[in-house]
């Protein structure tokens, strides 16, 4: 293979010093094989290590087609060798260079045993009871994870949720969530008693190790989830420490009012949407429970909560959610200090709000120590590593996440995010790609697909600011304007990359575009001002950034990792920084191989 280079560092590929343009799956086959030092690869092996287990796709077709753009790709289809019935085998003869870092774009791998709580199945012939099995499913795997914790992993609910409804054998869901262990189950409410019946199965063959019938007036649902937590533990034949089964039975010691109960249900069951309209439901009926029930801790946390992701995930006004969502949280852990959700809500006020850096990091980490099942706080804990530089361990934390939420769209969009913001543009389209191919909707992942393919960080000798892939990023930017509800994200990033590309027509039209629209709906400052500063209205885009300081504009935290920001110029940028807490010392500057694109 003389004259051919690879760089996992860079993730590319050289021929006689020209880069070679590969797609980011072909171009990992590739890494594969040079990995392998002439051995066979085996079909099995190829598409688990490059498109994941856990991706669903006609595989044979998928592999051919790599292989058949490396061999273009190299320029000599001999090189890669086709093993007739086992796989493929790259010829290697002395000569080739090859360096191989760090593969962070793979997914990391679960130790020891690990527990997947599948939807419990709603009995009552009515849809909208829905809610219910859901929110004691919920329960179930908190209250699960809380007493196994440090001995068996337990997936979060995002993943799981994803199974509601699907008919799939038990050994493949198992593989796809890589546990050890299944618990299914079925609920029926029916003239004020519930009735929940689990088994736990074993993956590997899905035979049933145990099963069990519980039925309880509504009064004690919650009670009810102590104690088949207790028993999916012993029936697993793990020794759960008595404090820690102990601390769950204080908590749930008193009844629940079942009117309560039922409303704070509903509004779990719609908060896990993360849309405004599903928001703002909940809080209504979360404040119609603590009209019942002042004092009910887990309604004032969710309550907190929801007050804490209505800026970032819509449009409104930090001033406006923010000072409730702490006032709540701390109201909640005055009451129960074990409120996960209030912890989490502080951490999000400190980390968008206040960029009290070591208050969210706290909030957190202890958060993940209350609920070790949960995969929201090491996944907000990573971003905070991120947006400050920590690349590595931003990366690292949030591998916990995905273990804990294999295939959480949000938590793998996340990944590709955080090696966007490392400037490894080109590593982040896999982890994107794959979060697309389950959720084709999910608007952030077509966002982060555009930003990293406008960013010409992996190409080098580019020309200044132009992607050799900025089209396709406006074409993903297109398709998350779609879906995005009204975010004003995509089209800012749109109007960047247009102006970058010399298509200053079209960039000025859709700024134009913007403006009214935030005529109609306010939009956040900074997404204005990088549209202005984009289509070089530099007076207007700085007098935007005031009005982002005076609102604490949530994403002022990423001035640091988005290079775009640039172009406001070297004194006005550093100041930006230092006035949203994001100066660190010189040591710790991190790598921001983005090019201003301004």
């Amino acid at each position: 293979m003389d004259g051919i280079e690879l760089d996992r560092r860079s993730f590319s590929l050289r021929r006689d010093g020209t880069i070679v343009r590969l797609d980011p799956k072909p171009l990992e086959l590739l890494f594969l094989l040079v990995e392998s030092r002439g051995g066979v690869v085996s079909h099995d092996e190829a598409l688990r290590r490059v498109w994941g287990e856990d991706v669903f796709l006609n595989g044979e077709a998928a592999l051919y087609t790599a292989v058949k753009k490396i061999r273009q790709a190299l320029g000599d289809p001999a090189l890669i060798e086709t093993v007739t019935g086992r796989g493929y085998r790259l010829r290697m003869p002395a000569g080739t260079k090859s360096e191989s870092a760090r593969p962070n774009t793979t997914l990391p791998v679960p130790e020891g045993q690990r527990l997947a709580i599948l939807p419990l199945l709603n009995l009552s012939n009515d849809p909208e009871q829905d809610y219910f099995s859901d929110g004691l499913t919920e329960e179930l795997i908190s209250a699960v994870s809380r007493l196994l914790r440090g001995q068996i992993g337990v997936i979060a609910r995002t993943s799981v949720m994803r199974y509601r409804n699907v008919s799939k054998p038990v050994e493949e869901i198992a593989r796809e969530l890589k546990v050890n262990y299944l618990v299914e189950g079925s609920v029926k409410r029916d003239s004020g008693r519930v009735r929940v019946t689990v088994q736990l199965l074993r993956s590997i063959d899905g035979i049933a190790l145990w099963s069990e019938s519980f039925e309880r007036v509504l009064d004690d649902a919650l009670a009810m989830q102590s104690e088949i937590a207790l028993a999916t533990a012993t029936a697993i034949s793990i020794q759960v420490a008595p404090h820690a089964a102990a601390s769950i039975h204080r908590g749930r010691a008193v009844p629940i009012n079942v009117e309560v109960h039922d409303r704070y249900l509903r509004a779990r069951h719609l908060l896990s949407q993360r849309t405004k309209p599903a928001i703002e439901t909940a809080i209504r009926y979360l404040r119609e429970a603590l009209a019942i029930d002042p004092v009910f801790a887990p309604a004032m946390a969710s309550l907190a909560f929801c007050y804490a992701v209505l800026p970032i995930t819509s449009l409104l006004r930090p001033h406006d959610c923010f000072p409730a969502a702490q006032g709540l949280a701390s109201d909640a852990l005055s009451l129960d200090a074990s409120q996960t959700d209030a912890h989490i809500a502080l951490g999000l006020v400190d980390f968008w709000y206040r960029r009290d850096w070591n208050a969210a990091r706290h909030h957190f980490q202890h958060a993940s120590t209350l609920n070790p099942g949960d995969s929201a706080p090491p996944m907000f804990l990573a971003h905070l590593h991120s947006i400050l530089g920590e690349h590595e361990q931003a990366l690292t934390t949030l591998g916990t996440a995905l273990i804990l939420d294999p295939i959480s769209p949000i938590v793998r969009t996340h990944h590709g995010h955080f090696l966007y913001n490392a400037g490894r543009s080109l590593e982040a389209l896999r982890p994107l790609e794959q979060v697309l191919e389950m959720a084709p909707q999910f608007w952030v992942a077509h966002l982060m697909r555009g930003k990293a393919l406008a960013t010409p960080d992996h190409v080098p000798g580019q020309s200044h600011g132009l992607s050799a892939t900025s089209g396709e990023a406006i074409s993903s930017f297109q398709v998350s304007e779609r879906f995005a509800m009204g975010n004003s994200e995509p089209l800012a990033f749109r109007i960047h990359t247009l102006a970058a590309m010399g298509r200053n027509g079209e960039a000025g039209e859709a700024f134009r575009t913007m403006l009214e629209m935030h005529s109609r709906t306010p939009s956040p400052p900074l997404h204005r001002g990088l549209a202005a500063m984009a289509v070089g209205a530099h007076s207007t885009a700085l007098e935007l950034v005031e009005e982002a300081f005076a609102e604490n504009d949530v994403r002022l935290v990423f001035l640091l990792v988005e290079s775009r920001w640039n172009g406001l110029g070297e004194s006005q940028y550093a100041d930006a920084l230092e006035r949203a807490n994001l100066v660190i010392p010189p040591s710790q500057v991190p790598n921001r191989g983005h090019v201003n694109s301004g």
